[in-house]
């Protein structure tokens, strides 16, 4: 097969400045190409990659681009400047898969493409009926297939649920146990409001009166061009962390680095409050994949991958005192260690499930269906 994939404008791929969908999909790339398919990345140019090179068989054209900024109308025009600009750079393609928003309105008439995939990786606001004419859309979660069906219930025969994917010959646990004397809470993600930061600190200040040996580790991005919440978010956070065992690092973009940091934790938090925003994380499937058990809101999309007391903690971010639900689930995640290093080995488990390579085939098991059809 001819394969095209068309990355938005905001990141470039390698990915060098972070976000976890140009990483797995490039992994999903080599994957198909390792396959033995003919495979093309589309994505924004950047100063330090050239606008054409091959990496393990995967072609790159880099063309355009923007950075993201905290606007979303702003960042929407962006978009459909970079779409009209890269439609017509589409090559002559058996599967278009897209990760962008307005590009699978014009793609979805290409006389060039066979058929078009969207990639849908976050919740639907409004656009599925731009997109009449594509062939499928692969949602990473269920929920996301539930909001989707609801809002445009004509594409719902055309709908799979794909989940994202992790390089698990990166992230994977340590060969050894070390139990260290002081352990590390870690939490790795954007550090904007709808992910629970702020909550996540208010209560470790009420755990660590309990757990005194236990720090803090908080790592990613806060500037808004790499979808932060600002620096008078980050001086919010670092206001409320005062006297407390918490440290603050700027976001780690190499896998490999961000895989020792998870190895080299105890034990992982994302209290993502983000109910119309988070669509799957992969950043817990990481900690997993690397022997940490995550502790997780009650968002839907954790409920694909992450099961309470068996492959993680969930706590209760709705409720009238979340701080309060967040601290006792650490506490019990800490007190009954062994168990929770039960969790952990079932956890890695269940993360090994989302491999590149697994994720591959059933994209490609789709490919072949759809060309088929």
């Amino acid at each position: 097969m001819k394969i095209a994939i068309a990355m938005g404008p905001w990141f470039p791929v390698p990915a060098i400045q972070g976000g976890a969908v140009p990483r797995f999909w490039q992994g999903l790339a080599e994957q198909f190409a390792a396959s033995g398919h003919q495979v093309t990345m589309l994505c924004r140019s950047h100063p330090e990659q050239p606008d054409y090179e091959v990496i393990n068989r995967v072609q790159y054209v880099r063309r355009g681009g923007f950075p993201q900024s905290p606007n979303i109308w702003l960042d929407l025009v962006k978009d459909l400047v970079y779409a009209i600009t890269t439609t017509p750079m589409l090559p002559r393609t058996d599967v278009l898969v897209i990760n962008d928003f307005w590009l699978p309105a014009f793609a979805q008439f290409h006389p060039l493409v066979d058929k078009v995939v969207v990639n849908v990786a976050r919740f639907p606001k409004g656009q599925f009926r731009l997109y009449q004419y594509v062939d499928q859309f692969a949602v990473v979660s269920r929920p996301i297939q539930t909001a989707v069906a609801r809002q445009y219930p004509a594409i719902t025969d055309r709908m799979r649920v794909i989940p994202n994917a992790i390089d698990t010959s990166v992230f994977y646990p340590s060969i050894s146990s070390i139990e260290r004397s002081e352990k590390v809470l870690l939490y790795v993600g954007r550090l904007h409001p709808e992910k629970g930061i702020h909550l996540l600190i208010d209560a470790f200040a009420k755990f660590s009166k309990r757990f005194p040996d236990v720090k803090l580790k908080i790592i990613g991005p806060a500037q808004g061009n790499q979808g932060g919440g600002g620096e008078n978010y980050l001086a919010t956070l670092k206001q409320k962390a005062i006297g407390l065992k918490i440290k603050f690092v700027g976001p780690i973009f190499d896998p490999h680095q961000l895989s020792e940091t998870y190895r080299a934790a105890d034990l992982f938090c994302y209290p993502s409050l983000a109910e119309k925003g988070e669509s799957f994380g992969v950043a817990p499937l990481e900690a997993m994949a690397c022997g940490l058990v995550p502790i997780v809101s009650n968002l839907a999309c954790f409920q694909d991958f992450i099961e309470h007391k068996h492959t993680g903690y969930i706590f209760d971010h709705q409720s009238s005192q979340p701080a309060d639900q967040l601290a006792l689930t650490l506490e019990t995640a800490f007190s009954n260690w062994s168990s929770t290093c039960k969790i952990a080995r079932d956890a890695a488990q269940k993360a090994a499930q989302y491999s590149y390579e697994k994720i591959a085939q059933q994209y490609l098991a789709e490919f072949e269906q759809l060309l088929r059809t």
